[in-house]
């Protein structure tokens, strides 16, 4: 419950205040104390990274989920509204995949206490970087869908992390209905749009991308 309760307050924080210093702080001593602070089976210097991986998530999710505006007059986006969206999609793909290899880590640590006929207590911190990451992410890569279907670069780097949180096997087993969702709403739906709506060459492009990336 508490866990829920300090990721809603994250969101609710992002989606309300400015990107200021008091964002981070609250973050960090507020939401990301909440989340992990009270994982006893974590030494203190992993705690301190959790929660700032945490800070640095809610900070990427809060830049991701800000709105591509359009010139006056024109049909082309404002260029630093798209330069910081396309920046924060790469950032949030980083993310995952540092934290994917953190995963992996663990794994092979948990696989080597077995061999050795010895179990390695489970880290609550790991499945709440988890859990805020489904809490986090799914719902800023659904509101982007608009910008996704008018910028095929947007698309393609929202489709490289939602890939990204498919070959995560520890994430993904937290998130097994949400990546469900994710590739109904991007790939599917994708597919089943017709010229009316994107045009040959576009959709031509968007249908190969997204197969290349799902072939992963």
């Amino acid at each position: 419950v508490d866990v829920s309760n300090y990721t809603q307050l994250a969101l609710h924080q992002i989606h309300r205040s400015g990107g200021s210093e008091l964002f981070w702080h609250d973050m960090m001593t507020s939401c990301g104390s909440g989340l992990f602070g009270s994982d006893t089976g974590t030494v203190p210097g992993a705690k301190d990274f959790y929660i700032t991986s945490f800070a640095i998530l809610s900070s990427i999710v809060k830049v991701t989920s800000g709105k591509v505006r359009r010139l006056a007059h024109s049909s082309e986006f404002v260029p630093r509204d798209i330069a910081s969206k396309l920046l924060s999609l790469e950032l949030m793909h980083h993310f995952l995949h540092q934290w994917g290899k953190t995963c992996k880590y663990n794994h092979a640590l948990q696989n080597k206490a077995t061999k050795e006929g010895w179990k390695l207590k489970d880290s609550v911190s790991v499945a709440t970087m988890a859990y805020t990451i489904r809490r986090l992410i799914i719902p800023c890569l659904l509101s982007n869908t608009r910008s996704g279907l008018d910028d095929i670069k947007v698309f393609r780097r929202m489709m490289r992390i939602v890939t990204e949180l498919w070959c995560n096997t520890l994430i993904r087993r937290h998130i097994k209905v949400e990546i469900g969702v994710l590739i109904e709403h991007f790939v599917l739906k994708i597919l089943r749009l017709g010229p009316q709506v994107l045009p040959p060459k576009r959709l031509s492009k968007t249908t190969s991308s997204t197969l290349n990336e799902m072939s992963v």
